[in-house]
């Protein structure tokens, strides 16, 4: 069982910072204030800086320490290649392990997020979709999956709004689009057809078509 330590707590304080705009591109990190709000020691927080550093979150410059690095269009494409193909590699290790209750809680999943796409109401669209996947990739019983499947989709959490009405038409578009895919996936799954499953995570599901509208907001 994973047990999370100190840094693992500053990590997730900062990145969840990061992916609801508390913290903004190109800003500056305080590494004094988050030991503070935290009541941690530097050692913890220089941890957790230098793995999200690593993983692309945040800049280490020569005079301003850590920033947050941008998003751009280029790494959100580099971003759904890899994840398309490592839940297609969760798809594959889940199919024959996922339990009559897995499969109706992704019902109740998708039937929930109907109505949240119904309601515009886009926060809770998110959190479902990201409850939907976690079904069937904790279902794959491959704890180093999950972890890196998690840490890469953190970049996607989003909590802030658009308003320009031409993005938010796209937007609903958009969204309504992968909720129908997350219904094939469900019917794949269902239906216990592997290689088309994985074939359509992969290539359909997270294609890159749709990358920059998880850049744009």
């Amino acid at each position: 069982m994973f047990h999370k330590t100190l840094k693992d707590h500053v990590y997730d304080y900062i990145s969840k910072k990061i992916n609801d705009s508390t913290l903004k591109p190109n800003e500056r990190i305080n590494e004094n204030r988050i030991s503070e709000d935290l009541e941690v020691s530097r050692t913890p927080v220089r941890e957790a800086l230098m793995q999200l550093a690593s993983e692309g979150y945040l800049e280490k410059t020569p005079r301003k320490g850590f920033i947050v690095k941008e998003l751009s269009l280029d790494r959100v494409k580099n971003l759904y290649a890899i994840i398309g193909s490592l839940e297609a590699l969760a798809a594959s290790f889940a199919i024959d392990k996922l339990t009559n209750e897995d499969m109706q809680d992704m019902e109740k999943v998708l039937l929930k997020t109907d109505k949240a796409i119904s309601d515009m109401d886009y926060s809770k669209y998110y959190k479902l979709q990201a409850e939907f996947h976690n079904i069937f990739i904790k279902a794959a019983d491959n704890e180093e999956l999950l972890e890196l499947l998690t840490s890469l989709k953190r970049n996607f959490i989003r909590q802030t709004y658009i308003t320009d009405k031409e993005q938010v038409d796209t937007l609903l578009k958009v969204v309504q689009e992968t909720h129908k895919e997350h219904w094939v996936i469900y019917r794949l799954f269902k239906e216990k057809k592997g290689e088309e499953l994985e074939k359509y995570l992969r290539d359909v599901h997270w294609n890159v078509r749709y990358a920059k509208y998880d850049s744009m907001i």
